[in-house]
């Protein structure tokens, strides 16, 4: 049984590391246990369904298997696999003919179709010509058609699904940009998003309450990115969602006091958290005899070797806590990877601060990854970690224990890539981006793959508390419940459960932003304007009622997760323990 959460004894860093545990931490770190001899209390995480699987073993593909072509995965017992396309091959029909699935899939997503119960996964293709393909598939799981939604574009890497149903793709060259595709449309509908920004795109994450992107960046001036939407650029939906054209507005660096102009701060210098400032960058305009932007480059804010993943995570109301150095609770989290360096940030964007929360300088992480790269969340609330290496292992992350492994492929090399689950959970998508490929296996290219998830590891249990009054906002909390896997429960995702492309929160219509920078052009050293929070209504937190499967939107896709995620499952767990409310 875990302990129980006691927020007064929790510091800030703690709850920060936490929660990025919660949402796709590599694995149990070494403050955990430090925090316990010390009389600390760690926070409560939930252990999702697939943290109950056993060893992994060799599998034989249930589907799209080659003659004579071992694909080498290895999975638990009772987990079947199969290949649903191959580089070079239409998905369809098995030929050389018609439709051909990417060179080197790369980072994926799942979009639910409303209309017919079914799903697309899209993927990635990490080449020159590249592009962006999808797998259609109805509502039982069979592949009924196969396109391109993005065709003739540079190196597509990662990207990230959106709150409105889109996904960004990513360019990883040196004046890379971002393209907004419909999963359920082509090539023609892509549009590509110049106000980004053109530098070797990495990852993009939406801030959904400031309506502002952030993105990583892989290469050329290698710095932490951020676009700031002006009122004209957004539209409320129907649904409450707040749709951003992501076409006006002002593209901004991250400035740390004391290491602007492209220096990389030490760890040490990191390990409490810093007030940051943004930086205006102005874009040169763009010529109409180019076919790309002219690079944006920059010579001020702090430099962040190796952008990686990024992803948004809204701390419940029960766990806001006001930092040190801040004036109000923090609420917005943007956690982002940097591989050039193995470090892990968390930027509160309320209190713009920045902390470092996982570095190897400080041996934080002790685990034999190999390069981690993509990180997901099942709905029921399981973090895995794919890794960018010859390992190609896909790991469940199962907090205050040794991580499990889910797969595993051994035969050839590359590397796991596009990771993303179905809304109900029932199926794992991932590719292997230099798998067997061609019609007769002879090349290496890329697989595409499904996972079948047994319906006892689709859905967590969370224990409910002992009904209790509700204690002062200051008290300190004296249980906290235990979520515990159910391998023998009957698990079946209600129909209402959230597509996994990204969060749709409910809010109120927003009150008209004051636009959060300048019109007129100033100097790009010159430090941009504080960022004022948009009111809006906080996103609801998952609850449960006794004996309840719960289920939690996620925001797939390129490393990045949206507000509700494994770590909101605890922390919706926690705040009926805190406030006491009913769910």
């Amino acid at each position: 049984m875990s302990e129980p959460l006691s927020l007064p004894a929790l510091s800030r860093r703690g709850l920060l590391r936490g929660l990025f545990l919660g949402l796709g931490a590599l694995a149990t770190p070494a403050w955990m246990g430090r925090a316990r001899a010390q009389g600390g209390a760690a926070l409560s995480l939930p252990v999702g369904p697939l943290a109950g699987i056993g060893p992994v073993q060799r599998v034989t593909l249930t589907g799209g298997a080659l003659p004579g072509v071992d694909d080498g995965v290895n999975a638990p017992e009772g987990f079947s696999v199969r290949c649903v396309a191959r580089q070079g091959v239409n998905p369809l029909s098995g030929t050389a003919q018609g439709y051909l699935w990417n060179i080197d899939p790369d980072g994926g997503a799942v979009f639910p179709s409303a209309a017919d119960g079914g799903w697309v996964y899209v993927s990635n293709s990490e080449d020159t010509p590249g592009g962006v393909g999808a797998l259609r598939f109805d509502a039982a799981g069979n592949l009924v058609d196969a396109y391109p939604i993005l065709e003739g574009t540079r190196n597509n890497c990662a990207g990230g699904a959106t709150p409105w149903g889109t996904w960004l793709s990513c360019e990883e060259t040196g004046n890379g940009e971002v393209w907004e595709c419909d999963p359920f449309g082509a090539p023609a509908d892509a549009v590509k998003k110049p106000a980004l920004g053109a530098f070797p795109h990495e990852a993009a994450a939406i801030d959904p309450l400031n309506h502002v992107c952030y993105l990583t960046e892989d290469g050329g001036s290698q710095r932490f990115w951020r676009f700031v939407t002006t009122a004209s650029d957004q539209t409320l939906l129907p649904n409450g969602v707040t749709r951003l054209a992501l076409e006006n507005g002002q593209l901004q660096v991250l400035q740390i006091e004391g290491f602007e102009r492209g220096v990389t701060p030490p760890p040490e210098a990191l390990r409490e958290a810093q007030r940051v400032s943004w930086v205006n960058v102005f874009r040169l305009p763009s010529l109409p005899l180019l076919p790309q932007q002219l690079p944006t480059l920059t010579s001020a804010g702090t430099q962040f070797p190796g952008g990686e993943g990024i992803w948004y995570y809204e701390v419940p109301e029960a766990l806001r806590q006001t930092p040190t150095q801040g004036t109000v609770p923090t609420r917005g989290v943007m956690f982002f990877a940097t591989k050039g360096d193995n470090r892990v940030y968390a930027y509160d964007i309320e209190n713009q601060l920045l902390e470092l929360i996982f570095d190897n300088e400080n041996m934080q992480v002790e685990v034999g990854f190999d390069d981690v790269d993509n990180v997901t969340v099942s709905p029921a609330g399981d973090v895995l970690v794919a890794e960018d290496g010859n390992r190609m292992r896909l790991y469940v992350i199962v907090p205050n224990q040794p991580a499990k492994l889910l797969m595993q492929i051994t035969a050839g090399s590359g590397e796991i890539t596009g990771p993303a689950f179905t809304p109900d959970g029932s199926r794992l998508y991932f590719s292997q981006q230099r798998g067997p490929s061609s019609v007769d296996g002879s090349g290496a290219r890329g697989s595409t793959y499904e996972m079948i998830i047994p319906p006892e590891f689709r859905s967590l249990v969370l224990a409910t508390p002992t009904p209790s009054s509700s204690p002062s906002p200051t008290a300190s909390p004296t249980t906290a419940p235990t979520a515990t896997a159910s391998p023998t429960a009957t698990a079946t995702a209600p129909p209402t459960a959230t597509p996994t492309t990204g969060p749709a929160p409910t809010v109120t219509p927003p009150v008209t932003p004051t636009p959060n920078v300048p019109q007129a052009p100033v100097p790009a050293s010159t430090p941009a304007p504080t960022l004022t929070p948009t009111p809006l209504t906080a996103t609801p937190t998952p609850t449960a009622v006794p004996g309840a499967l719960i289920t939690v939107p996620v925001n797939e896709g390129g490393g990045a997760v949206g507000a509700a995620a494994a770590a909101a499952l605890g922390a919706a767990a926690a705040a009926r323990s805190i406030v006491g409310d009913a769910p």
